[in-house]
């Protein structure tokens, strides 16, 4: 059994393209159970699902994001407070190991894509996360700050490893049950009808439901190389909330296991220059 965390969550219709949330299609292994004209059938299929993951600051609200070296990208502030906000799009829960700077935000700790400490989300839901969780009761607010002022710098101090060159990067890694999707849908099957079928046969139909028997990976979320070394921005460890949690038994054995499959999302001060359009110059200067 593995020891998750789980939150506070709120039911909502998820959108399938948003310009303000990174999304990852999916496929997921369904096992359907269609019945027509009281004939059973199981088909399986791999339809693919929009995970969904959105940066929300205290100060803008939704972060808009843009695309940069192909990869999703939102700009920072310094001292702005954030939140994660992470969508379920699947009809089970699932857990998520969401890490900010390479280091699980349950834990504290560098966390392999699979390993980590997740959060669990109920079907078709979404979870907020506004901070480091740091005992059951409370969790710290995540906000962006120089590099030298992150969490993850003072978490590289105190364990004598460079933690701060994951800065700049927020991951989402969704694992489920796939028994207990298979069993969703054992437990709610398609019903199909063609026009030879009587209506009154509806009903006799369904009974067929009622009598059949239902029943660690090390990879890191962690910036290019080559953007490690101009990288500014991180996440540091802001004031205490209240946010209580409890620890629940989870199995999982479907997900997202690949470093390509997760949501991840970059982050970065505004580094374009930024030139006024009205200079205290009082007057033309001549030209000689």
């Amino acid at each position: 059994m593995k020891r998750l965390s789980a939150g506070l969550v709120a039911l909502v219709l998820l959108p399938f393209q948003n310009l303000h949330a990174a999304y990852q299609s999916f496929p997921v292994k369904t096992r359907e159970v269609i019945i027509e004209d009281g004939n059973m059938r199981r088909e399986v299929s791999r339809p693919s699902y929009s995970f969904l993951a959105q940066i929300i600051s205290d100060d803008e609200g939704v972060k808009t994001e843009s695309v940069r070296d192909g990869r999703a990208f939102v700009t920072a502030q310094p001292g702005e407070r954030y939140s994660v906000r992470l969508y379920n799009p699947l009809p089970i829960r699932v857990g998520v190991n969401l890490t900010v700077d390479g280091l699980n935000s349950i834990t504290g700790k560098p966390s392999g894509i699979k390993d980590g400490s997740k959060w669990i989300i109920e079907p078709y839901s979404f979870i907020t996360l506004r901070g480091w969780q740091v005992n059951g009761e409370e969790s710290r607010r995540f906000f962006f700050t120089d590099k030298p002022k992150t969490y993850a710098e003072w978490r590289g101090e105190r364990m004598g490893k460079d933690l701060a060159a994951n800065c700049g990067v927020i991951g989402a890694a969704y694992f489920w049950s796939q028994k207990e999707l298979d069993g969703y849908y054992e437990a709610h099957p398609q019903y199909r009808y063609t026009n030879a079928f009587r209506a009154q046969d509806a009903a006799a139909d369904r009974q067929v439901v009622e009598k059949s028997s239902f029943g660690s990976n090390n990879m890191s979320l962690a910036a290019p190389a080559a953007a490690r070394k101009k990288q500014e921005a991180g996440t540091g460890m802001g004031e205490r909330e209240s946010h209580p949690t409890q620890t629940v038994d989870f199995d999982f054995d479907s997900g997202m296991y690949r470093l390509s499959q997760a949501l991840v999302i970059y982050y970065d001060f505004a580094s374009d220059p930024k030139p006024n359009p009205f200079p205290e110059i009082s007057y033309a200067p001549e030209m000689p």
